[in-house]
């Protein structure tokens, strides 16, 4: 499994590089996969590289799975309602492609 790191473009100082900053740490990340990218940005960020655009909005809640997660390693016991929202309200629902066969086959 691989966990990708949300991180803000700060700063474009060469072609297909990117000074990034997130979760308390500062890279030069490769930015060649997202095509157009801007100071301002949030990316996924992995081994290196941004592999994804993403909202500002997916960031924060990346950032709080992760901060669930580093809490549990700690011992704690981190709100997983809260840090893992997006999952927990989908819990018991099919993807819209699986759904639509479903209903289809009815």
């Amino acid at each position: 499994m691989c966990v990708g790191i949300p991180m803000q473009v700060k700063s474009l100082p060469s072609e297909g590089r990117a000074v990034c900053v997130g979760r308390g740490q500062t890279e030069n990340l490769d930015v060649m996969l997202l095509g157009n990218v801007e100071a301002g940005d949030w990316v996924l960020a992995w081994n290196g590289m941004a592999v994804k655009k993403i909202t500002p909005e997916r960031a924060v809640q990346v950032d709080k799975a992760l901060d669930a997660v580093e809490a549990a390693m700690n011992g704690g016991t981190p709100d997983v309602n809260d840090a893992f929202a997006d999952i927990v309200a989908n819990t018991g629902k099919l993807p819209p492609h699986l759904q639509k066969q479903l209903e289809g086959k009815k």
